[in-house]
């Protein structure tokens, strides 16, 4: 309990540091489409959140994170299990990783664009992007999974599902909790930076992009600071699902 709370006071005091830091900054530079202040970013949030359009737009921009995160993740398993299972899979599919990691996120967004409509676009470039981290993390935690314990499964004949269910995802849920909490707030960035430049009709990233036409630099932070409130939020729940799925495990 006093950890929490020491923890709930250090992130108290590094958000005040932040926000005095960005005052002064801003009534320095005295412009407000260069640096506006926290108060007229505040009133721009306020006047985001109280639109018509606000809950339409943050909700299909989650939609489109969550399919690319769900398919990311479903890939990322089967595939990294099989590739950490038979090295023969893993050989073939390491040049497309190697590829899809070294590839700039931009030219996967532009090509997004060319391929599908600008509704499903941010998808395609969600699952590009994090899809990779999920199956490197996966392939790790297999091919990383104790000797010992891999000996002991066979001594006692388990069936291949239950040395998936008992062994393998439960040894690789531990590395994967943290891979797939940073993933989803990396997802939020790309597929949000894809809806910039793809203008679905409702999304954030098209708020973004109307707010930059507009030359509205308060309104541009005020979106940031939705996008981080959202991946924040999904991040925490990932962290919940994996624990809680866990639990479910041992209880088994």
């Amino acid at each position: 309990m006093d950890y929490i709370l020491k923890y709930k006071y250090y992130r108290i005091i590094s958000i005040s540091v932040l926000i005095i830091f960005w005052t002064i900054v801003s009534e320095t530079v005295n412009n407000s489409i260069a640096i506006p202040t926290p108060l007229e970013t505040s009133n721009s949030l306020i006047d985001i959140i109280i639109s018509e359009v606000f809950l339409s737009q943050v909700l299909n921009s989650i939609v489109r994170i969550l399919i690319s995160f769900l398919i990311s993740l479903s890939l990322g398993l089967v595939l990294g299990i099989l590739s950490g299972s038979f090295s023969a899979i893993n050989n073939l599919l390491s040049p497309v990783i190697l590829i899809l990691r070294a590839i700039p996120s931009m030219a996967v967004i532009l090509l997004s664009l060319i391929w599908l409509s600008r509704e499903f676009a941010p998808i395609l470039v969600g699952v590009l992007v994090i899809f990779p981290l999920i199956y490197s993390a996966v392939v790790d935690g297999i091919l990383n999974v104790d000797k010992k314990l891999i000996e002991m499964v066979n001594i006692y004949k388990f069936s291949n599902k239950k040395k998936l269910f008992h062994l393998y995802l439960p040894w690789v849920r531990s590395s994967l909790v943290s891979v797939c909490a940073a993933a989803i707030s990396l997802n939020v960035k790309v597929t949000i930076a894809a809806e910039v430049l793809s203008q679905p009709q409702y999304s954030i990233g098209s708020g973004f992009q109307m707010e930059r036409v507009a030359l509205n630099t308060a309104g541009i932070l005020a979106w940031a600071i939705v996008a981080i409130v959202l991946a924040g939020i999904l991040e925490k729940i990932v962290k919940i699902l994996f624990y809680r799925a866990g639990k479910n495990q041992l209880v088994r």
